[in-house]
């Protein structure tokens, strides 16, 4: 079941939701759905329009997760149901307090198991929220391994220098405004053993955030597809959209958090992939079904789809009580040498 999208570009934003730190953190994490005498319901998301769930709230710090988010499968992939789990919940960190942590694992073929933290395969997002601003500050995916995204900075790296780096949004910090915006980022990625030192050059990053209704596929068995009101963040590699290499998009709903994220691929190609590679890249994609469509990035290029993940199955937990948050940032925590600011409070895990 492919759903079709409801509205796209910046011109279709939503009115009326500003830019508070209440708002924001809505839309970064996941809620629980509550029964009515206010206990959460195991298994049941409030995207799935279950009448049980009466009422429904971020997930809290620690809190166990009553269900999971996945993906869903190429056509033709037979029984497999999706390959990714992705989880959008708060952790509480020494260096930021509260951050969230958007985690990718994986649990199909090659020996990967959802639950286990797949070295070379499994990793995540983890957004920080500062005043007037929310960034990545740090990732890992099985390609790079562990990396900081730092804004502009010179000399030892700090914690404000992760808080300006692959901006998602800014907003006024000293009064509410509409959630929809521009600026241009100034970047670079640091992996292990090159994260105490500031970078010698930054890459531009033009950004643009909105809010919009978007519908979003449902699997099979659970209900019809759904639109939800999604804050809709694209990263352009480059700091000119009409001549940008590619771009990354991030969807993020108040029921779900992240919901989907698309990479897009300018059609003119570039030094590593001219516009042959980019097409056969782009076909291939649209053979698996995998997403529904989507507006093609504004500015005056044109890009083509390549990849996308829409997580929009919910599953049961493994343990029926709920799972134990903390999936990626538990793993980096036990590795030697990892950042300080990503520590549990007090020395804990």
């Amino acid at each position: 079941m492919i759903a079709a999208v409801s509205a796209g570009g910046s011109s279709l934003a939503t009115p009326g939701i500003l830019a508070t730190p209440a708002a924001i953190h809505d839309f970064l994490i996941q809620n629980v759905c509550l029964d009515a005498r206010g206990a959460v319901l195991i298994g049941v998301s409030p995207a799935d329009g279950n009448p049980a769930c009466v009422d429904q709230r971020n997930l809290r710090p620690g809190e166990r997760l009553p269900y999971h988010k996945h993906d869903h499968p190429n056509q033709g992939d037979g029984t497999l149901l999706g390959y990714q789990r992705h989880d959008s919940f708060p952790v509480e960190t020494a260096g930021f307090g509260e951050v969230v942590e958007h985690s990718f694992d994986f649990g199909a073929g090659e020996g990967r198991r959802f639950g286990i933290f797949d070295q070379a395969s499994d990793g995540g997002d983890i957004a920080v929220l500062s005043p007037g601003r929310v960034a990545f500050a740090a990732t890992e995916d099985g390609g790079a391994g562990f990396q900081l995204f730092v804004g502009e900075c010179a000399g030892p790296v700090t914690p404000d220098a992760l808080t300006h780096s692959w901006i998602v949004i800014e907003f006024p910090a000293d009064r509410p405004a509409p959630l929809q915006g521009e600026t241009i980022a100034r970047l670079n990625d640091l992996t292990v053993g090159h994260q105490e030192t500031c970078p010698a050059r930054f890459n531009a990053a033009y950004t643009s955030w909105h809010v919009a209704p978007f519908r979003y596929r449902a699997a099979p068995g659970q209900g019809t597809p759904i639109a939800l009101t999604t804050l809709i963040s694209d990263h352009y590699g480059g700091e000119r959209r009409d001549s940008a290499d590619h771009v990354e998009r991030f969807y993020f709903t108040r029921e779900l958090g992240g919901t989907r994220w698309e990479r897009w691929q300018n059609a003119k190609g570039n030094r590593q992939y001219d516009a042959a590679a980019v097409a056969a890249a782009a076909a291939r994609f649209t053979t698996t079904g995998r997403c529904g469509l989507a507006p093609m990035p504004e500015g005056g290029a044109e890009f083509v789809l390549i990849d996308c993940r829409e997580w929009t199955r919910i599953v049961m937990p493994d343990d029926p009580a709920g799972d134990p948050p903390g999936f990626f940032l538990r793993s980096v925590r036990e590795r030697p040498g990892m950042p300080a600011v990503f520590a549990a409070p007090g020395g804990g895990k």
